[in-house]
């Protein structure tokens, strides 16, 4: 019996660490937080139909950051979504509310932006939280101003158009080509 209680909570510590990494913007903490979320449609489907004219999907990780407002209120501010993909974790989907930007408190709003803004800091909880779980992270970039932010977060350009590969950690140059070329067989994502 107690065999089987310590194994519960060690299970239960991986989960939290898993779910809830420690804050790489510990100033932001009080007013945002970016976590994963299984029922993220409920959060940001609205959202979602007016960036990309489509249901946002049901599979995968799901990282919305959500504003805690003076009133108590959480408003979900920014969306990431990751899937697993062998050795990969394909990024996409990612965009942010402008509405629920300008009705952040200034301050708040300046802290955000200082620390890199919403994409910035969402990606790189993503990176810190599921980098056990990947070899790469890859994504499909065509806006240059994501594409900006999304190599200062750590991802780099490869030679292939929008597809951009960021390594948590060293890779041989061979297999970084071999993750390329996975990422490339997945098709759109």
């Amino acid at each position: 019996m107690l065999k089987s209680l310590l194994g519960r909570k060690k299970k239960a510590m991986e989960i939290q660490k898993i779910a809830d990494p420690v804050s790489e913007f510990p100033q932001l903490d009080a007013f945002w937080q970016t976590t994963d979320v299984s029922a993220a449609r409920f959060f940001i489907n609205d959202l979602f139909q007016r960036k990309f004219h489509s249901d946002a999907p049901t599979f995968g990780h799901h990282w919305v950051s959500f504003y805690k407002a003076e009133t108590g209120e959480h408003w979900p501010t920014n969306y990431i979504h990751a899937s697993i993909y062998g050795p990969l974790v394909l990024i996409g989907g990612a965009m942010t509310d402008g509405a629920v930007l300008q009705r952040m408190k200034p301050e708040h709003r300046e802290a955000i932006i200082e620390a890199g803004g919403c994409y910035y800091t969402a990606l790189r909880q993503v990176f810190k939280a599921m980098s056990d779980r990947c070899e790469a992270f890859v994504a499909l970039i065509g806006d240059p101003r994501s594409m900006e932010v999304s190599c200062s977060a750590g991802f780099e350009p490869t030679a292939h158009d929008k597809l951009v590969i960021y390594y948590p950690r060293p890779v041989s140059a061979e297999r970084r080509k071999e993750l390329v070329q996975a990422a490339l067989s997945a098709g759109p994502f």
